[in-house]
Order: structure tokens, then sequence, then C-alpha cells
């Protein structure tokens, strides 16, 4: 009898789940283990979310008092956190990919789709970055250079705006060095 496990099966006596894959994964840099260890703490925020959007509906239907604050601070955490999940699945190397062409290449092929792929993603993210850089200092700065956050405009006018903004530009800063550190491993191994 063989001990190979055909993909997607468990073996009969085996207590490891389907998917622990996922938790035994090796960093190939200390920045993406920092954004590893960074995103399982991210996690939370969607539970925080999902408590305060609790709170709404029991404010709201049950005790008819309902919130000005509740849906802008969860679309704020949710938009961060979704953001963060791009720089979490990058650290992990879980982003989809088409490992059929990839697993049927020659190693030589496979250092070359590493490095083109690594030359896209940093040409990618760049490229947003700087779209995060002019969003960000817009809303941050008035066009005379007069520094202020800016506003929702709604009844509670929080700076979420401003808050979100910044944030998607610091986490694209994030993907766009993430990306070139692998850009680099990439390059070093087709060059060996």
């Amino acid at each position: 009898m063989s001990n190979e496990v055909q993909l997607g099966s468990v073996p009969e006596n085996s207590e490891q789940a389907v998917f622990d894959h996922l938790t035994s994964v090796t960093f190939d840099n200390s920045l993406d283990r920092l954004v590893d260890k960074i995103g399982d703490y991210v996690s939370y925020l969607f539970m925080i979310s999902v408590a305060i959007s609790f709170y709404e509906i029991v404010s709201r239907y049950f005790f008819n008092a309902p919130t000005i604050w509740v849906h802008e601070t969860t679309i704020m955490i949710c938009a961060l956190s979704m953001a963060y999940g791009g720089s979490y699945c990058l650290a992990r190397n879980t982003h989809i990919s088409i490992k059929m062409v990839y697993d049927a290449v020659s190693e030589r092929t496979r250092c070359w789709l590493d490095f083109l792929n690594g030359f896209l993603a940093v040409f990618y993210c760049a490229l947003i970055a700087y779209a995060g850089y002019i969003m960000t200092e817009k809303s941050l700065f008035t066009p005379t250079g007069v520094f202020r956050l800016e506003t929702s405009g709604s009844a509670w006018n929080p700076i979420t705006p401003a808050i979100v903004k910044t944030g998607l530009f610091l986490i694209l800063v994030l993907m766009t060095t993430q990306s070139v550190i692998r850009l680099i491993s990439a390059i070093k191994r087709k060059v060996r």
C-alpha cells in the first residue's frame, strides 16, 4: 500500500485538516514574517466591524436609536483590512496563480516566470502607490498646501476618507517593497 496522498484527499488516520498547508508557511525575509504577524491581529478588525454593526442593528431596531458613526467606521475598518489582505497574501505567497502551468514547465522557465511576475508586480504596485500618493496628498492638504484632513461630509463628518487614503497608500508602499524583495530574490535565483 502506498503512503502517497492524492490531491484534495486526507489520509484516513490523519488528524490534519485539508488546509493545514496554510499554517506551515515559510518566509523568505523578515518583512514577510512581520506582515504575517500583523495580519493575525488585523483579522480581528473584521470581528470588531461585525460587533459594531450588530450594535447598530440592536440600537436601531430594538431601541429606535440609530447611530451616525457605525456605517462609516465599518467601511473604514473593512477597507483597510481588505487592503492589508493583499500584502498578507503576498507575504504568504497565497495569491491566485496558475500552478498547473508553473508546475508543467522546466526549472529554468520557472525562474523566468518568477522574474516576469516580480517585475510586473513591482511595476503595478509602484504605479498604484503613486496614484495612492496623489489621493493621499489631496486628502491631507489643501491646494494651497495648508494641512487639513479630508472629511466625509456626512452628519457625523469624520476624517475617515483621509485615514483610508493614507492607509491605502502606506499598504501600497508596503506591497511595492515586498514586490521589490521578491524581484531581487527571483534575479538571484536566475543568476545561479
